[in-house]
Parts: structure tokens; C-alpha cells; sequence
């Protein structure tokens, strides 16, 4: 797996627990929602706030908390071409997967 499909992936998580929960994503909650890495982690997050998709509060030691999905990030998840051609992979809004699932 790249970082660009790992971006993929923590951008969708965001943009789910957004719409279920109402809330936005720490380091840790990723991590341990994932088992990824924190390096991965990092790279994933990297990639999406250096593309400019999300708003994120970063914290001395390495911890972050994306606050927002920006409408460009929203338009791209929401447009199954546009993710695909983003994060070279496709989804299906109706039934989002994540490679680490758990059953969850």
C-alpha cells in the first residue's frame, strides 16, 4: 500500500465518522481504529493536508486532530471518478471499507 491509498483511507474515515458521529479525527483515535503505524499514519496525513483537502490542529510530539474536511476533500469522496483518480482506488459511498476492517 502507497500513501496516496493511505491518504484515501484516512480521508474516508474522517469524512464517515464526520457523518455518523459528528466528529472529526485525533492521531490516536486513527490509530487505534487502524493498527497503522504512526509513521504511515503521518505520511497518510501529510499527503492530505499538503493537497490541501483538510484543516488539522498539530500538536508538539507528533499528534494531530483533523478538524475539517474542506469542500474540495468532500467533492472528491463524493464523486467516485474523482476519488479514484485522486487515491487510485474506487469506493461506494453506500458501503465504505477499509482495509484494516474489523468488523466494525
Amino acid at each position: 500500500m502507497g500513501i496516496q491509498k493511505d491518504a484515501g483511507e484516512l480521508l474516508l474515515f474522517a469524512y464517515k465518522r464526520y457523518c455518523e458521529k459528528g466528529e472529526m479525527v485525533s492521531k490516536e483515535k486513527f490509530i487505534e481504529e487502524s493498527g497503522w503505524d504512526e509513521i504511515r499514519t503521518h505520511n497518510a496525513f501529510n499527503y492530505l493536508l499538503d493537497k490541501g483537502l483538510i484543516k488539522a490542529r498539530q500538536y508538539l510530539g507528533g499528534g494531530f486532530l483533523i478538524e475539517r474536511i474542506y469542500p474540495e476533500g468532500i467533492d472528491i469522496i463524493e464523486h467516485e471518478d474523482k476519488f479514484k483518480s485522486n487515491f487510485g482506488f474506487g469506493i461506494n459511498l453506500g458501503l465504505i471499507n477499509f482495509s484494516w476492517s474489523r468488523g466494525k
